[in-house]
């Protein structure tokens, strides 16, 4: 199917998989920054996304788009008068994403959305009905689904090998966004929602997904004097319960200087502890580790030696996942299947995100 890309910043990611898949030809990108618009790899000489930048060869990263068969653009209305279009990857800044996906459905675009569905909960959910309407399918950008490890901690789960979950834990340690968005938008509340909606909707979402388990309620608290340049919080600690009682906490730090991505699953017969990287060397490790990612499961009182401990490589880091998640919308799309992660899924997690902002802002608990 003919596929394009709207947003070239982590959208380059999409632009990986659709050069990948076997069901893709991908007839279009589209971009405001000249710099992006001359090859695909146009901006990481300046350090934009560079992480993403070993999912391309040297010959892709040099070559100019049109010489890869692929028409580079400012204007989205091009791509959406486009009949020939099946899939739209949708990579705009959050607060684009609501007037841009209508515009989409109203074209007649299945769409990859990345998250947030929307800032607003109200539109995210007339995106999905207008999409419902038309016809139209979407896929929301939950990349960390498709990740081994995860995959890992929720095969633990499913098999009942933990016994009855009675608390999951997350711990995100990260350095601060990128300053060099389009006009600094990942800077404003306004713009993108804030730590909490932009990034951390990412680990409701898999508080949900890895147990099986629906929160029902939430206490956030923060703090949002790190930063002066961004107006949101630098540091979110959220915790609560699930509907059957069972509680969980998760912690999102933006104010780090390396990455270290954390999860435990703690059950009536044993526990799960999760860690991913970014990069084969962490400092949080004193680079002994050359792994990227690691599980290791065991029994109640059980030994380290005891311990069932699987490792992962470059399988389990954020790039290679975002490109494996576009490959697998395509073929969802092709076999006419459900998505990993779809349309309910997005507005799930957006409603537990805006009500850990209601917390944040107001003090005190929110229930569903």
């Amino acid at each position: 199917m003919n596929t394009a890309v709207i947003g070239l910043g982590i959208g380059l990611a999409h632009v990986a998989g659709y050069l990948k898949s076997n069901h893709s030809e991908l007839k279009y990108v589209c971009d405001l920054q000249p710099e992006r618009l001359t090859r695909l790899g146009g901006t990481f000489e300046q350090g934009s996304f560079k992480v993403l930048e070993r999912l391309f060869t040297p010959e892709e990263k040099s070559t100019p788009w049109e010489n890869l068969g692929i028409r580079a653009t400012t204007d989205i209305e091009e791509i959406l008068a486009d009949d020939s279009v099946e899939l739209v990857s949708l990579c705009t800044p959050d607060y684009t994403h609501y007037e841009l996906a209508l515009r989409c459905i109203e074209a007649g675009k299945h769409l990859l959305l990345e998250k947030p569905l929307s800032l607003e909960y109200e539109k995210a959910e007339e995106i999905l009905r207008r999409a419902a309407e038309k016809g139209v399918r979407i896929s929301v950008g939950y990349e960390f689904r498709i990740n081994p490890a995860v995959l890992r901690l929720r095969e633990l789960v499913e098999s009942g090998e933990l016994g009855d979950i009675q608390a999951f834990a997350l711990y995100h340690y990260r350095t601060p966004f990128r300053r060099d968005k389009w006009n600094k938008w990942i800077q404003k509340k306004e713009y993108s929602g804030g730590l909490l909606i932009e990034e951390t909707c990412h680990w409701f979402d898999l508080a949900e997904y890895v147990t099986g388990k629906r929160i029902e309620s939430i206490y956030a608290v923060g703090s949002e004097k790190i930063h002066p340049d961004f107006d949101y919080e630098d540091i979110a600690f959220c915790q609560g319960r699930y509907s059957d009682g069972a509680v969980y906490q998760i912690s999102h730090a933006l104010s780090g200087f390396d990455f270290s991505l954390g999860m435990q699953l703690h059950g009536t017969d044993g526990s799960a502890w999760c860690g991913l990287k970014e990069e084969p060397y962490s400092s949080l490790d004193a680079g002994t580790s050359d792994y990227l990612g690691v599980v290791s499961s065991a029994g109640l009182n059980a030994s380290p030696q005891e311990a069932e401990v699987r490792t992962y490589g470059w399988e389990a880091t954020e790039p290679e996942n975002i490109r494996e998640y576009t490959v697998h919308t395509l073929d969802r799309l092709a076999d006419d299947k459900e998505f990993l992660s779809g349309g309910e899924a997005g507005l799930r997690s957006l409603q537990v995100a805006l009500a850990a902002r209601k917390s944040l802002d107001q003090g005190a608990s929110v229930e569903f």
